[in-house]
């Protein structure tokens, strides 16, 4: 398979399958943001990482606090 082409913004081009009518919502709120599709799921995604990650950081700290 031959390299991916990163842009000018550290992307690549990747496929994904998605809910048409939530493909559909996304470009819309994309276009309302004044942002492009790639830029809203990055965001998206971001979002979704970090509040697993700060979900995550919680339940350890939590646990610690139990077993003090």
């Amino acid at each position: 398979m031959p390299p991916k082409t990163v842009d000018e913004k550290g992307r690549i081009p990747t496929s994904i399958k998605i809910n048409q009518e939530l493909w559909k919502e996304a470009k819309i709120e994309a276009i309302n943001r004044n942002m492009d599709l790639s830029e809203l799921v990055e965001t998206a995604v971001k979002k979704e990482i970090k509040s697993s990650l700060d979900l995550a950081r919680y339940s350890l700290k939590s646990k610690r606090k139990e077993d003090d």
